[in-house]
């Protein structure tokens, strides 16, 4: 496991990309950023008051340009420069070229925590490992870690809370017209220094009265729609999800089997979520076990997988998802998380040739690796694809966090 370095707010951050296509223009969408780019000598345009410096010298070779704006007191905006020279591939295609460099602040990161609150949370655990210490529930230990988490980054990262199902739900079986109640709006919005609300909203840590099942899809959606609605989408997005098990409560089913059948629109949605809105979902289990289930019936194991192998975020090692087995797991595992969303570059544009991209810090180049674990260097969060962002690894990861510049090249492969 990764030893979490001290955190530090990042304070410029620099992109150099490349983007090299034979003989195509790359097709990339905005996606969640850190920086809004302009076309070489473009104007970008705010609702707030900017300064604009545009500055263009001509070579032989190359043309520059430079935009530089200032909003809120922050310095932002981005410069680029290209060269519309070409190269030629190994196979003797021309690979047309563009260079631009973005020097930016990058926005706080912002974070929708989904936490379960079904009946099952309520189950004991060994929280500490310690035979001689009484057990607590794993929802204890979710509100301990939680409540950490919040408190201890409320500075540095915006969050919000969802909660699934809502504080009033309980079990009212066969009916179920209050098992699967979730808020339509999340518990916490959004903001800045809302550990005080999150605790807030959370039943108490000791409480053993909460009750209900596991609409996962309806918290997802609530929680998801809310971070589309209230974070920029040029600024860097992410949902942490964290259950105990698979999830039920589908509107499809009658009420007397919706806490039986598992609601397999988990994996649909959060797919979607990443493949659209570029946003990922970190999918963190608790006490997970690869056994059927009852309610739901199903493989809670094998569902949760299918869960964090589609949200763009998929967690070291041979199981996709985060799954705790006590409350230093948990820690552990948010902490995590916690530093990959720091140390994630968002790309504006995908590289059209993903393993022909060059990576520094600080002017320190790092190469792509395989294990983000125990390499230094950098990777793909999803290595399947979309290739929209960029995952540091051990000290390029502590660079960025200190402050650190990071610059990106994409090549044409040969």
């Amino acid at each position: 496991m990764r030893t979490r370095s001290v955190h530090s707010t990042i304070t410029t951050l620099t992109m150099l990309a490349a983007l090299g296509a034979c003989n195509e223009g790359p097709e990339g969408r905005a996606n969640s950023g850190v920086a809004t780019s302009a076309t070489v000598g473009d104007t970008a345009e705010t609702d707030t008051d900017a300064s604009q410096t545009n500055t263009e010298s001509d070579t032989a070779d190359a043309s520059t340009g430079a935009d530089t704006l200032e909003s809120d007191g922050k310095t932002g905006g981005s410069s680029e420069t290209g060269d519309p020279g070409g190269d030629e591939t190994a196979g003797g295609e021309q690979c047309e070229q563009a260079q631009y460099s973005f020097t930016f602040t990058p926005e706080t990161p912002n974070v929708m925590l989904v936490l379960d609150k079904s009946r099952s949370m309520s189950n004991l655990w060994d929280h500490d490992l310690n035979g001689a210490t009484p057990t607590i529930s794993r929802y204890h230990s979710l509100h301990n870690v939680v409540r950490n988490l919040v408190t201890e980054f409320s500075d540095d990262i915006n969050f919000g809370a969802q909660l699934f199902p809502s504080a009033d739900a309980y079990l009212d079986e066969p009916t179920n017209d209050f098992s699967c109640l979730v808020e339509g709006d999340p518990e916490v919005s959004l903001g800045h220094n809302t550990a005080a609300n999150i605790t807030a909203v959370m039943p108490p840590a000791e409480d053993f009265t909460f009750s209900g099942g596991t609409p996962a899809v309806a918290g997802l959606t609530s929680a998801i729609d809310h971070l589309i609605d209230e974070a920029p989408v040029d600024s860097n997005r992410a949902i942490i999800f964290i259950t105990d098990g698979a999830a039920n409560c589908s509107p499809a089913e009658l009420p007397g089997d919706t806490l039986f059948v598992y609601d397999a629109g988990v994996p649909e949605l959060i797919e979607q979520t990443y493949n659209d809105e570029g946003i990922p979902v970190y999918v963190v289990g608790i006490n997970i076990l690869d056994e059927m289930g009852t309610k739901p019936a199903v493989n809670p194991f094998e569902a949760i997988t299918d869960a964090a192998m589609v949200g763009g975020a998929p967690a070291p090692g041979g199981t996709p998802f985060y799954n705790a087995f006590n409350e230093l797991d948990l820690l552990d595992s948010l902490e995590q998380v916690v530093e990959d969303i720091e140390c994630t570059v968002n790309l504006e544009v995908e590289p059209l040739h993903p393993d022909s991209v060059d990576v520094s810090v600080d002017l320190e180049g790092y190469s792509q690796v395989d294990d983000c674990e125990t390499e230094n260097g950098w990777t793909y969060p999803n290595g399947a694809g979309p290739f929209n962002s960029i995952l540091l690894c051990g000290t390029a990861c502590d660079s960025i966090q200190n402050g650190g510049i990071v610059d990106v090249e994409y090549l044409c492969p040969g």
